[in-house]
């Protein structure tokens, strides 16, 4: 039988190493959450968006335009209630430079719900809209064998072996039509968020366990153009969210009567983001649309990493902070559909996504990588009930790391990701 190994109380003379560890749970965490771009961000929210991802501002024309463009309400002429939850498939699996450890993610199945509603007043000239939506959320988890992240493991005290980020966004919205040409909409953001980390940071079980939570707030900008009946032009912004995390780190399994615990809180600051799309109905039955996305991300320079002392532990204190230095970022794509029967709609559509994060600053918490992501989406339209399926096939590039600041994490990384989103729909 396998001699189990003898758990290893946690002294104060480790608080060098134990610092350092912490540290980079801390630090891949956070970050990875504050930079996928992709990764992380939820981009198309629901069937419609995800059917035709790379066409899914100018055109939008179901309660969808909470999120994507809020101006467009007025082009949704009853009141509607939608439901549209998606699922990710995403995993990871890592090779050493030298080929000799290896680790695979696991857990790949992940659910985003969101809920949309709109009612139009004074003959549309005048539309309110809710949305509920995950715009940033994914959990990633390594797997805890020997080859991964026990002691002498692949990234055995160098970054988490789970992180989650999870978004909450209530997104009231408000619409108005000027003229015949000219539609503007606005939106209020609140945005409930919470982080959660684990590591081990000494053989065989002890852990830290990070979470945190808290608010931020901001807005977005829809006005869409109609050039001419056929053609039109959109222009949204939705601006940068500042949330400040507050939480507790708690050092499990470590021998102590009580689990150490201590404070932990940081700062993340999403994004700016300006969309431009322009959409073209070819005949009566076919559009075509093709957008482009900026993102900010060149603002998320520095990570600060704020704990207590730990007294158990000879008033240990974890607090760091380190340049990040992430690049603004785009996306770009084309997406349209074909009305190619009665109550049916066929859509399609390309989307190119950039990733801001550098390989000096590359975590394997939740990894990110440029994409190429090409989807379709098959819908049904009663009188009342709607329902749509979309499913996007999501090519990531391969990473391979080289000059990371923590070179435990050179390596490579490959990506296997699916998407997939369903739609219920109903017009009273």
């Amino acid at each position: 039988m396998k001699k189990q190994p003898t758990q290893k109380k946690l002294q104060p003379d480790d608080s060098k190493q134990l610092r350092l560890r912490l540290f980079f749970a801390a630090l891949s965490l956070v970050s990875a959450t504050a930079a996928n771009a992709e990764g992380f961000r939820d981009a198309t929210t629901g069937a419609f968006d995800l059917g035709r991802s790379g066409g899914r501002i100018a055109q939008v024309d179901d309660a969808t335009a909470v999120q994507n463009n809020p101006a467009n309400l007025v082009d949704v002429t009853n009141i509607q209630a939608e439901l549209d939850p998606s699922v990710i498939y995403f995993n990871v699996d890592y090779k050493s430079p030298d080929g000799s450890q290896s680790a695979s993610t696991t857990h790949p199945l992940k659910v985003l719900p969101s809920f949309f509603a709109s009612a139009p007043l004074f003959d549309n000239r005048l539309v309110l809209g809710l949305g509920v939506t995950i715009p940033f959320g994914l959990a990633n988890q390594w797997s805890t064998s020997a080859s991964a992240e026990r002691a002498g493991g692949t990234f055995f005290g160098q970054t988490p072996f789970f992180g989650k980020l999870t978004t909450y966004n209530f997104n009231p919205t408000a619409a108005i039509k000027i003229g015949d040409h000219l539609q503007i909409g606005a939106g209020f953001d609140v945005m409930w968020s919470s982080l959660e980390f684990r590591e081990y940071i000494a053989a065989p079980t002890v852990q830290a366990h990070a979470s945190g939570d808290g608010v931020g707030i901001g807005g977005n900008l829809g006005i869409t153009w109609k050039i001419t009946d056929a053609q039109r032009l959109a222009l949204t912004y939705r601006s940068t969210m500042t949330v400040d995390y507050s939480g507790s780190v708690d050092i499990e399994n470590s021998g102590a009567p009580n689990n150490p615990s201590t404070s932990f809180d940081s700062q993340i600051k999403y994004p700016n983001i300006i969309s431009l799309g322009y959409g073209i109905d070819l005949t009566d039955k076919i559009r075509l649309e093709s957008d482009v996305e900026w993102l900010q991300f060149s603002q998320f320079k520095n990570l600060g990493v704020r704990t207590g002392n730990i007294s158990e532990l000879g008033g240990l204190n974890l607090s760091q902070n380190t340049a990040e230095n992430w690049h603004n970022t785009f996306t770009a794509g084309i997406g349209g559909d074909w009305k190619f029967a009665d109550h049916w709609v066929l859509r399609a559509g390309y989307e190119y996504f950039e990733s801001p994060v550098p390989d000096s600053t590359f975590s394997p918490t939740i990894p990110d990588a440029n994409q190429n992501v090409f989807t379709v989406g098959l819908g049904w339209h009663g009188e009342h009930a709607s329902l749509e399926f979309a499913y996007g096939l999501d090519f990531y590039n391969d990473r391979n790391i080289t000059n990371d600041q923590n070179p435990a994490l050179n390596g490579k990384y490959t990506f296997n990701v699916h998407l997939f989103s369903l739609a219920f729909r109903y017009a009273f």
